[in-house]
This record gives structure tokens, sequence and C-alpha cells, in this order.
């Protein structure tokens, strides 16, 4: 990937010095001569190397333009070239820059993402009550929509639309209906359906847009005491939107209504 705008004047040249620069004997002579010229036997001296090796390693920099080498009497000293190492740090420089930027662009859509999803509050309740009636009624209570919609929701509200797929991978939606006519949908899928014992599902609410206000998953348990079924509802509710939070205040409420709505509709038998 290669910056935008940017061109390569010498391409060639940046390939020799990254080719130059990759040995760690060549860096090392580079470090030396940054200090001042030096003959090829001053530069010899660290390295276990003879001067022919040495003078090998020489000429690879000198291609590349990285020193130069001039005569003074008997002695060729060399020198470095900076020039040929600036092209390769702002090459360097350059891809920096773009990547940095890319990432603060990157940091800036995360942030921008957390913002869209960041949960205002969440919850959790748990409720027990025994039932007079069978387990198989029970269930079938939560999971027929004409039974459903008698007995879902605070005690006030009705429930005009109430749609049930019992299966697993089933969807279920209830739009409840306030006194002055406000209405609420939720709804979810059926992650668990193991009949007369367990429902598990989730229970998302929505406005009226359909944008999520409330991300939730509740189980049921429905256990036989003896002819009666002992129920116990564990539900977890998370904000989406700020003013949901007054939702789950009353959440336990609303589940406490519901379920004596539901101890009514099942002693009609």
């Amino acid at each position: 990937m290669q910056p935008s705008g940017y061109r390569q004047n010498h391409p060639e040249r940046l390939d020799a010095a990254f080719a130059a620069l990759a040995d760690p004997t060549r860096r090392a002579i580079l470090a030396r001569l940054a200090l001042g010229e030096a003959s090829v036997l001053e530069l010899a001296a660290p390295f276990a190397m003879s001067q022919p090796a040495i003078s090998k390693h020489l000429k690879v920099l000198e291609r590349a333009r990285l020193i130069s080498r001039s005569r003074d009497a008997q002695r060729r000293p060399c020198r470095l070239e900076p020039l040929a190492l600036k092209e390769a740090a702002d090459w360097v420089e350059n891809y920096r820059r773009f990547w940095m930027e890319s990432f603060d662009r990157l940091d800036e859509h995360l942030q921008q993402m957390q913002i869209k999803e960041k949960k205002y509050g969440e919850r959790e309740i748990v409720i027990t009550r025994i039932f007079d009636a069978p387990r198989a009624l029970v269930f079938q209570a939560w999971t027929d929509p004409q039974h459903l919609s008698q007995w879902f929701g605070p005690t006030v509200f009705t429930n005009p639309v109430c749609e049930v797929d019992p299966r697993v991978g089933g969807a279920w939606r209830i739009v409840m209906r306030a006194p002055d006519g406000s209405e609420y949908p939720c709804g979810g899928v059926y992650l668990e359906f193991a009949e007369p014992e367990r429902l598990v599902f989730t229970n998302n609410s929505a406005d009226k847009e359909g944008n999520p206000v409330i991300d939730g998953l509740t189980t049921v348990l429905f256990a036989d005491e003896g002819g009666k079924t002992k129920l116990t509802l564990r539900t977890r509710g998370t904000t989406m939107v700020p003013y949901a939070a007054a939702y789950l205040a009353g959440m336990e409420a609303g589940w406490s209504q519901s379920l004596e709505k539901l101890a009514r509709q099942l002693a009609k038998g």
C-alpha cells in the first residue's frame, strides 16, 4: 500500500539503500562514519574480518550512495553521505505518517462505534412463584399466543398483537398498549424450547421506528411440585438508550404484575 500522492523519484536508489542497510556490519560501518572520516584499516579494526571483506561492504555502501571515498595522499578515507540516508528516512517517515494518520482515523471510528453501541445500564432479576396448575398448562400459557396475550405485560396494558412461533429459532412478537394508546413493541427469538421444562429466549424492546431500546435475555424454568408448578424466571435487560433506564427500574414490578395476571388466567381454567 502506498500513501496517496506519494511518488518515488529514484526507486532504484531506495532499493540499493535499503539492501545495503539490511546488513548489520554495514550498519555498524555507517555508525562509525557518523563520527567522522575513517580509512579502510580503521573501519576493519573492530571486526573479525579481513580488509578485502570490509572493502566488499564498502563497495555496496558506495553503490548505494551512502558513503563516498576520496584520496588524501596515500589514504582513501571514507565519509558518510547523508543525502541517501535522508531519502530513505523521508520514505520511512512518509509511510509512518500515513499509518499514524490511518490509525488516528481508525481510533475515531472505533470511538464512534462504541458511542453507538454504548450500554447505559443493566439489571437482572429472579422471580420464583408457585402456580396452582400443572406445568404442562403453565408452559402452554407461555407459548400459546391466545393465552400469552391475556397476561403478558403490566396490569393495565393490553396486547393487540401477539405472535409466537414456538420452536428453537422461532420468533415471538408482542405489541403492548398502554391506557393512553401508547404502544411498546417487544420480541425476540427462542434459543431453547424444552417442553414443558425450560424456555430461553431473547427479550428485546424497540421504539416505534424499530430502534433498539432494551436488549434482554430471559430464562424460565417449570418444575413440577406435586401437581402444581414452581416457576423460576431469570431475566436480564441492558438499556441501549439513556431514557430506557426508567424501564429497567420498573422491570421487577412489570414482571410481577404479569405473573399475577398469569395466576388469574390459570385459575379460570
